[in-house]
């Protein structure tokens, strides 16, 4: 079986998901954001090259698919240790600058201008 053009780009995406991935467990942030374009890049080019002639009929094959899949299978896992970094990141800087907390532009601390809330007192309404 030849080595289409096809299969050279999920080779280089497969690559740029484990270098991706030992990034993200490494906790760099300005190599995640290298490494996450550069993937970003190398799926735009599998589409291009999945909406040629030569990629459709790549499509076709049962083993391309199920690389497919497998490389979307990975998406998750990634992205939940992308989300643990972020929730750690929060809370330490929760801990470190308590002021940073995002504070609501236009905060209510009286009533007035909230939700109407029944207070109990009336009972019924009446014109």
């Amino acid at each position: 079986m030849t080595h289409s053009h096809f299969d050279t780009q999920l080779d280089l995406i497969e690559q740029q998901f484990t270098e991706l991935r030992s990034v993200v467990l490494a906790a760099h942030p300005q190599q995640v954001q290298a490494a996450a374009s550069a993937l970003q890049q190398l799926a735009v080019n599998l589409l291009q090259v999945a909406d040629s002639k030569e990629g459709r009929a790549a499509l076709q094959g049962r083993s391309r698919m199920q690389r497919i899949k497998s490389i979307a299978n990975t998406i998750h896992p990634l992205r939940e240790g992308l989300l643990r970094q972020s929730a750690y990141i929060d809370r330490a800087l929760e801990v470190v600058m308590p002021s940073a907390q995002q504070q609501a532009t236009y905060a209510s601390g009286t009533p007035y201008g909230s939700a109407l809330r029944q207070s109990g007192t009336f009972r019924v309404l009446s014109a």
